[in-house]
């Protein structure tokens, strides 16, 4: 009869770096997919910005000269919502979705999924009168999330809140940030990864 003790020294060392091994090609994996979904997001913004543009431009009944997409309190302004079309990026469960409203009214039932898991959305918002730059994320529900327009007129970004406007969308997942640098007076997404 043999007398069972339990694990040599030498076994749990290879048992232990077994294990070791198999987290970190889990973690490198987890990395791997999470940098994917950023680069896939941050084309999918790119485009968004792009074809968004074009519905302001054409379905807009906004004034030149609109003041901001939001109020200094956080709310939506009334105009944009009633005469205006913006677009807003806004998350759903562990993903974010961009949806568009033409005068109030949401052009589908469902919005658009944008980024998947471990994707995060952080806006840049500079004041122009102090300097200060804010970082807003993309957080809130449909709804409650960055909400973008353009000047019909011009072409123009809205400001974000009077004289406060978007500079950057930074989209970052795993160990990859990517950037898209927002010109306020052309209305135009710069591509600028990191």
């Amino acid at each position: 009869m043999k007398d069972d003790k339990g694990f040599s020294l030498i076994e749990l060392i290879i048992i232990m770096a077994i294990m070791s091994v198999l987290l970190a090609y889990g973690i490198f994996k987890s990395e791997v997919i999470f940098s994917y979904n950023a680069q896939e997001a941050y084309k999918k913004v790119l485009n968004t910005l792009a074809t968004e543009k074009t519905q302001v431009l054409a379905h807009s009944t906004l004034a030149s000269g609109t003041t901001a997409v939001f109020q200094n309190d956080g709310t939506l302004n009334s105009d944009v919502a009633s005469k205006g079309v913006y677009f807003e990026f806004y998350v759903d469960g562990n993903s974010i979705y961009t949806k568009t409203y033409v005068k109030g009214v949401a052009d589908s039932t469902k919005g658009k999924k944008v980024a998947g898991k471990g994707v995060a959305m952080i806006c840049k918002v500079k004041d122009s009168a102090s300097g200060a730059v804010m970082e807003v994320p993309v957080t809130g529900g449909e709804g409650n999330g960055v909400c973008f327009s353009y000047d019909r007129s011009t072409g123009a970004f809205l400001p974000y809140q009077a004289g406060k406007y978007v500079e950057e969308i930074h989209i970052i997942g795993g160990t990859r940030e990517y950037v898209i640098r927002l010109m306020k007076k052309t209305g135009k997404a710069m591509r600028n990864g990191k």
